[in-house]
């Protein structure tokens, strides 16, 4: 069962959630994704004890237990200085433990800005990025991203919905409590919505700024084929971009949905989890 503390060195209520085992071989710090908490990758946490792996994990500002507006993570220099702030935890609770940086979904497109230009991410030993937001399923029509893009230096903290449901989501079996938990809700603020697509954007035009630091770490980024919240065809160009880094494996999973760790119509996704643990380990 995993335990959860606030985080002292960010600003604002942080909370950040343990799955601690005795003399672990490696840590894996998670950056969960849009209107859910750190407390949904609970299953994966266990697998990853079951082998002496740690697991860290904080819910981002406006989610969860954390402090702010619902749905309000931004704006992004904040965000990263909260994985910053993870990362030092995860560091003091281990010291001289590898680290594994892992994000899903908005999380993922937190991890890709954060191995691109995050203040430590020579830290992290690996990243995995999972179903990252670099493109939508459903793309934001030019205007409407022009009046959200305005609006959010007007009403950064504004909410809007995030079009999120279970059945989106992966095995129904599984995630079927995602519209009743109250810690989950349906909220992204317009600062938050805006981060996302700008860093998105940049992300699949190869434009984002990168210090260069993480370029060579090993990572594992998956995606599964009939995700219909974040369209694969954003990972399929992160995978092209780096086809030439021998470090870097790009794995997608046919018929999985957006959460590929829960599977999709038939799979639970425990296969996603083991890959996830195998890299981990190696």
């Amino acid at each position: 069962m995993y335990d959860n503390k606030v985080l002292k060195s960010t600003n604002t209520k942080t909370v950040v959630y343990t799955w601690d085992v005795e003399n672990p071989s490696k840590v894996m710090c998670i950056i969960h994704g849009i209107g859910e908490y750190i407390g949904r990758y609970d299953r994966m946490a266990k697998v990853l004890n079951d082998v002496g792996i740690a697991v860290i994990g904080v819910d981002l500002p406006g989610h969860g237990l954390s402090e702010g507006k619902r749905g309000h993570a931004a704006p992004r220099a904040y965000v990263l200085d909260v994985v910053t702030a993870m990362l030092d935890f995860a560091t003091e609770r281990y010291p001289g433990v590898d680290i594994v940086l892992y994000g899903h979904s908005m999380g993922g497109n937190i991890c890709l800005d954060y191995r691109s230009r995050g203040e430590k991410n020579d830290l992290p030993c690996k990243y995995i990025i999972s179903a990252p937001w670099v493109k939508l399923v459903r793309a934001i029509p030019k205007p409407l991203y022009v009046v959200v893009k305005a609006g959010s230096k007007l009403m950064p903290k504004k909410s809007i919905s995030s079009g999120c449901n279970a059945s989106d989501l992966g095995n129904i079996e599984i995630v079927k409590s995602y519209d009743t938990d109250p810690l989950v809700h349906p909220y992204i603020t317009m600062q938050c919505a805006v981060d996302g697509f700008d860093i998105g954007n940049a992300l699949f035009d190869g434009t984002h700024e990168s210090n260069g630091r993480a370029d060579a770490k090993p990572t594992l980024l998956m995606h599964g084929s009939a995700d219909k919240i974040c369209d694969v065809e954003g990972s399929r160009e992160i995978a092209k971009q780096n086809q030439n880094a021998e470090s870097f494996i790009y794995r997608e999973w046919d018929g999985y949905y957006h959460e590929i760790h829960n599977g999709g119509p038939e799979a639970d996704g425990s296969k996603v989890i083991e890959t996830i643990r195998d890299f981990v380990l190696d």
